[in-house]
């Protein structure tokens, strides 16, 4: 197993240079604001003198967004520790004041007329912040005044945030009693969550009822914390002038409404594969299928993996695939940039964390030794090498929107899923074709699933002043009826499902993104396939570009073209032919 080395960031989390960087940068972001205010305003407002202000702004933030990261980091790896809530809280304290003293800059500069800020976004000073100006220019119409956008930052991590964090408390605290060979093992939410790959039927059914039902103990305060949750965000959507809830999300990543119609209506059409993958998968099982198998093993035998294993297999992966990227991720092993090892009170699923353009993420996992877990870790590190990779860009540049923030990460699993298969007998090859399929139909149809529900749930509390426990759930109830069809009975606590997913709480209107990338990639890898070692660099470009431009542009180099609902449908013409019809 691994985990972290934080000494990158500090000695410990004990170390008083963590106030003293924080303190300092809410000076230097002050500084900032009083040497800009009137300058950006000002119609004789110079390239140069934007291009000052673009680079002191990231000089000022460089050392506190270190020190927040470092907080984040080390409360996930233990939620439960009260020194590290502590640091977590004092850090997203100074992030709203942080966020306070900067949120000036755009009511602020686009007192320019359009004219002028056109003019400047074309000037040769700033063509590193062309993308930067056009975004602003796009948002116009949603930026509130000033006065209103400090409010709006200084009640964030009071109000959804706070709300948001309230609920990764409370669930990551969670433990679970089941009986495994007649014993009662106490185990986390990963661990139980790792039961539905069990052989065993009896396990399976046993661990998502005992996994669901600890969430709907706590209905009272799960629905309040959606609750609020949703009507904050669609507060702020109403003020910024958005016409639904999902366009301010829609915006943040910089893709039509259009488009994402598009892409739940093509992912919601083709429900019918789902369905007959898993009256298949119930035929070949011998069973009667219910939500609590739907990961079941084909094998009486789960193969496991040891974290060395998986290690082991995601390097030579991306190694045949590139000699750079194979280094990149090799680093995160060799520097302790991975942290995998189940704890009590660390934060469940699997993230990559980036912040500046430093060339160093940190990548952490829940490992269990399944399959599913040698994919996660691919999946996370496929991340670190977008943050590694798109550290060439300033910070303005750095992030992606969240519609491409997946595109590395699921084309890590695609290079993982090649170097498996080949290697497998018959029967094993099946079993991973079905797990692989499986997946698919996670980052696809399950977030598609989640999308809808996001939805509906949100406009359902907008027009009834809010949404108790059995009103949410009967909703999730009826998309788990549209994905899955009469293909596997539901058992009543599967309903409650919702309640366990955390983007809804902390990120809402995310999850479209796992689908939107998981299809863009689908095509990147097929053109890979096709043009083999030639489309590397290109790749490799890609992911440098960071967030330059918009996903449209940036893809538009590579062939693609997002408004065709052809191109959508055709990843699930390729999850079809290259993994259902391969299935015997």
């Amino acid at each position: 197993m691994s985990n972290w080395k934080l000494d990158f960031f500090y000695e410990s989390a004990k170390d008083e240079n963590i106030k003293k960087d924080l303190d300092q940068t809410v000076k230097n972001v002050i500084k900032v604001k009083n040497e800009y205010y009137q300058k950006l305003s000002n119609p004789e407002l110079t390239p140069e003198e934007l291009k000052k202000f673009f680079e002191e702004h990231d000089k000022a933030l460089e050392k506190g967004l270190l020190a927040i990261q470092f907080a984040h980091l080390n409360y996930s790896r233990s939620t439960i520790n009260e020194d590290a809530q502590k640091l977590f809280s004092l850090a997203m304290d100074y992030e709203t004041k942080i966020d306070m003293e900067l949120s000036f800059w755009k009511p602020v500069l686009l007192k320019q007329s359009e004219e002028k800020l056109k003019e400047l976004m074309n000037s040769e000073e700033l063509k590193d912040y062309k993308h930067v100006i056009e975004k602003l220019i796009q948002s116009k119409g949603h930026i509130l005044s000033e006065e209103a956008e400090r409010v709006i930052s200084a009640l964030d991590n009071s109000s959804r945030s706070a709300f948001g964090e309230l609920y990764g408390r409370l669930t990551n605290s969670y433990e679970f009693q089941v009986t495994i060979d007649g014993q009662i093992k106490e185990m986390t939410g990963p661990q139980v969550r790792s039961l539905r790959m069990n052989p065993d039927k009896e396990i399976r059914k046993n661990a998502m009822n005992e996994f669901f039902n600890r969430y709907e103990k706590d209905k009272i305060i799960i629905e309040n914390i959606y609750s609020s949750i949703a009507k904050h965000y669609d507060t702020e959507s109403k003020l910024r002038n958005f016409k639904e809830p999902i366009s301010m999300r829609n915006l943040a990543n910089e893709v039509d409404d259009e488009i994402i119609k598009t892409v739940i209506d093509v992912t919601t059409k083709r429900t019918p594969m789902v369905h007959k993958y898993y009256k298949w998968k119930g035929e070949k099982l011998g069973i009667d299928m219910t939500l609590a198998d739907i990961y079941a093993p084909m094998s009486k035998v789960n193969k496991e993996y040891t974290f060395e294993e998986s290690k082991k297999i995601v390097l030579e992966s991306y190694y045949e695939f590139d000699e750079e990227v194979g280094k990149i991720v090799e680093s995160f092993f060799d520097e302790g940039r991975i942290d995998s090892e189940i704890k009590k009170g660390k934060r469940g699923g699997a993230f990559c964390s980036y912040i500046i353009p430093n060339y160093k993420p940190f990548v952490l996992m829940n490992f269990t030794g399944n399959m599913r877990d040698v994919m996660t870790l691919a999946h996370e590190l496929g991340h670190g090498v977008h943050g590694t990779l798109s550290s060439d860009q300033n910070m303005w540049n750095y992030h992606t929107p969240l519609t491409m923030a997946e595109v590395a990460s699921v084309f890590g699993e695609m290079l993982v899923m090649d170097k498996v298969l080949p290697n497998l007998s018959e029967d094993d090859k099946q079993a991973f074709i079905a797990s692989k399929i499986e997946d698919m139909f996670a980052t696809m149809f399950r977030q598609n699933m989640f999308a809808r529900f996001e939805i509906q749930s949100h406009k359902m509390i907008q027009e009834n002043g809010g949404a108790n426990w059995e009103e949410l759930s009967e909703l999730y109830k009826n998309e788990l009826e549209i994905m899955f069809g009469d293909s596997v009975k539901m058992t009543e606590e599967y309903k409650y499902e919702w309640a366990s997913i955390p983007h809804i709480f902390n990120v809402p209107f995310y999850v479209y993104a796992y689908n939107f990338a998981n299809l863009m990639v689908i095509a990147l890898y097929e053109k890979y396939k096709q043009e083999g070692k030639s489309f590397v660099p290109k790749y490799k470009e890609l992911l440098r570009s960071g967030g330059k431009d918009s996903p449209e542009k940036l893809l538009e180099k590579l062939g693609i073209n997002l408004k065709e609902r052809s191109f959508w449908e055709k990843g699930f013409d390729f999850v079809e032919r290259e993994l259902i019809n391969k299935l015997k």
